[in-house]
């Protein structure tokens, strides 16, 4: 699993999503989070800095979740 997503996966952040991350496809959910966040092409702790600052910003992560479920929900949650 990449650098971040298994931190947040541990931490739960993926599951009130409907986000079930596999190996198969924790590349593809790192590369959605780094073009949402503005880091796409930048290796991962830069894009993990610049996602817990959209994580503490309710707006920001708010567009995160959305854009995150509309990929990789298996359950799209209002």
């Amino acid at each position: 699993m990449t650098c971040f997503i298994a931190h947040m996966k541990k931490k739960g952040y993926f599951e009130p999503l409907g986000i079930l991350v596999t190996k198969e496809n924790s590349k593809d959910i790192e590369e959605e989070i780094a073009r949402t966040v503005g880091m796409q092409g930048e290796h991962c702790p830069a894009i993990w800095k610049e996602t817990k600052v959209w994580i503490a910003d309710p707006k920001k992560k708010a567009v995160l979740d959305r854009n995150l479920q509309r990929k990789f929900a298996s359950k799209p949650r209002a």
